[in-house]
């Protein structure tokens, strides 16, 4: 059975956005450098923020179905983007993230062998790397109000 998620972004004035899902409420902005208020995080590193948080998820159920004790998780996370955009191998133009790289921080006394194991479980298990590494189907529309 599928869930269905919903947000609400809404302009409140220069660039700076509200998004709601919810009752949760984030404010999104651009940094000073371009041309923003920065009074908040941009909608790329919320992206990659949603991404740490799933993989932390994923790894703390992949701990316990495999009953492997973890004392600590940290993701750190680098997104690569091109202003401007940049030609993706098919020379198609692209505005979004060229490389994304995650470290896991693991605090544990189990063996490498075992937190690889959680590792590949908790990959299959996050909803949002399996949105980074497959396509999405979106469809889209606009209304004139």
């Amino acid at each position: 059975m599928s869930k269905l998620f919903k947000i609400q972004a809404s302009w409140l004035a220069g660039t700076q956005v509200e998004s709601e899902t919810r009752e949760f409420k984030m404010l999104l902005d651009k940094p000073k450098e371009e041309n923003g208020t920065n009074l908040g995080p941009k909608p790329s590193e919320v992206t990659l923020q949603a991404l740490g948080g799933c993989l932390i998820f994923a790894y703390l159920y992949a701990a316990n179905r495999l009953e492997i004790a973890i004392d600590g998780l940290k993701v750190n996370i680098e997104g690569e983007m091109v202003p401007g955009g940049w030609m993706d191998e098919n020379n198609g133009k692209r505005t979004g993230f060229k490389d994304v790289h995650f470290e896991v921080e693991v605090k544990t006394n189990h063996s490498r062998e075992e937190i690889e194991k959680v590792h590949n479980l908790a990959l299959k298990a996050s909803p949002m790397y399996d949105n980074f590494i497959n396509p999405i189907k979106v469809t889209d529309s606009f209304l004139i109000i």
